[in-house]
């Protein structure tokens, strides 16, 4: 049976089902699937990541990326890996915080500044 299968046989036990069992069952299921660390991959390793990255609470996400950032900082990314990092990190960044952090590098006060991102409430449930 395929992953969409799959799926759509899920959607469809979900659909059949009373929505406050439904909403029961899920949210245990999914509490139970954020408390652990991602499993060893089965498949391509950034569909992997990029389905644990979807289920992971705000403060998984932010651990694993700072603890993450620490290991990549001391590898060798070579110059098309920083710039692939950077775009990422700066993808939706406004431009100026983009040029806050640029300038904050180039005047060597890296580390001195600590540009707090704004906390914004949920909106509803993550997809």
């Amino acid at each position: 049976m395929s992953r969409l299968e799959r799926f759509q046989n899920l959607l469809d036990a979900i659909e059949a089902c009373d929505w406050q069992d439904a909403e029961m069952v899920m949210s245990a299921v999914l509490e139970e699937a954020r408390a652990d660390t991602p499993l060893v991959p089965f498949g391509h390793i950034e569909d992997d990541a990029e389905f644990w990255a979807a289920m992971a609470t705000y403060e998984e996400l932010r651990a694993y990326f700072l603890a993450c950032g620490k290991r990549l900082a001391r590898r060798q990314l070579g110059r098309r890996g920083q710039i692939r990092l950077a775009q990422l990190l700066f993808a939706d960044m406004p431009d100026e915080d983009r040029r806050a952090v640029i300038a904050t590098r180039r005047s060597g006060g890296a580390g001195r500044q600590v540009i707090q991102p704004e906390r914004h409430q949920a909106e509803g449930p993550r997809r």
